[in-house]
């Protein structure tokens, strides 16, 4: 069993600065990979008090970043984190995503599903738990056909913003797949091209998956959807694996335009 204690130590009664306020609310997957060292889907399995800190213990479920055949992580946080970033305090039982950065100061916030979908798509390979078997290739789908060995360099694939006219929604669960045709798209970093990838034309007609929403929102005449759109990163548990999506909407904060 691998143990890891964040301590987080405060000089004065305010959280410090350092200590970013980081929800699965209002930041981007991607921003928990930058800010982490230690990254983990959690089960709160004890919650104490020491001084002006709380000590959460966590049963760890998956591993996105980190070492190898972690079990449980203890994380310290000050006690007025929660009130500070506008957090519930994580009861006994809560599934969380627990975070440690280089400076050992913490996040543990609530996590969901879907989130958690986002992050592991974003995971360069599975990190093995203690007792794990060697994990069996997947079968390989039509999604994954088509593009081999992406998945292991999303996070360097380009990203666009672009406008689509939404010509049809579908919903599943919480999430959306859409279609429609784009109006314009223009590359916003300076990733370079994947082989394999579709590369975004204005005037064709591409799948797009979004992560939350309703299709009544896209019930209009010829809807807009003004977006940031990113490849998918896919693995065999992902929905827009299974079923052909060109590309994913990304809403996160520092998107080049909010949607509408």
């Amino acid at each position: 069993m691998f143990r890891v204690l964040a301590a987080f130590l405060l000089a004065a009664a305010l959280v410090p600065a350092q200590a970013a306020c980081l929800s699965t609310r209002e930041s981007k997957p991607q921003d928990w990979y930058a800010w982490s060292n230690v990254l983990v889907a959690a089960d709160v399995t004890g919650v104490t008090q020491r001084g002006r800190h709380d000590v959460l213990t966590l049963k760890v479920i998956e591993t996105f970043k980190g070492p190898a055949l972690l079990d449980t992580v203890t994380l310290e946080v000050p006690s007025n984190l929660w009130e500070a970033c506008k957090l519930e305090r994580p009861a006994i039982g809560a599934r969380v995503l627990g975070a440690m950065n280089a400076n050992n100061d913490a996040n543990v916030v609530p996590l969901g599903e879907s989130y958690a979908g986002e992050l592991r798509a974003l995971r360069p390979a599975p990190i093995a738990k203690a007792g794990d078997a060697a994990p069996t290739p997947a079968p390989a789908t039509a999604a994954t056909e088509s593009a081999p060995g992406v998945a292991m360099r999303c996070v360097e694939a380009p990203v666009y913003g672009a406008s689509v006219k939404v010509e049809a929604c579908e919903q599943a669960g919480a999430g959306l797949f859409l279609r429609g045709e784009l109006v314009r798209a223009a590359q916003e970093n300076s990733a370079d091209r994947v082989a394999g990838l579709p590369i975004p034309e204005s005037g064709r007609k591409y799948s797009f998956f979004k992560s939350n929403g309703q299709c009544q929102d896209y019930g209009g005449k010829n809807p807009t959807l003004t977006a940031r759109l990113s490849h998918p990163c896919c693995d065999a548990k992902q929905p827009y694996c299974t079923r052909k999506t060109d590309f994913l909407i990304d809403e996160g904060p520092g998107a080049a335009s909010p949607l509408r």
